[in-house]
């Protein structure tokens, strides 16, 4: 959670919501992995439109 308090590169915060994502998924928790894998999904789309 410390490292959510400091800068962090928005590659680094999909890469973690989509590890959240498949440990919730693993824990029986699908609709929550649903929910992370979308927000990493949107996180990614509009970082392509940032850049673009």
């Amino acid at each position: 959670m410390r490292t959510l308090d400091g800068p962090l590169a928005t590659d680094d915060l999909i890469a973690m919501v989509k590890d959240l994502g498949e440990i919730l998924r693993n824990r029986g928790h699908v609709i929550q992995a649903n929910v992370a894998e979308l927000a990493a999904d949107r996180l990614e789309t509009l970082d392509a439109r940032a850049h673009a």
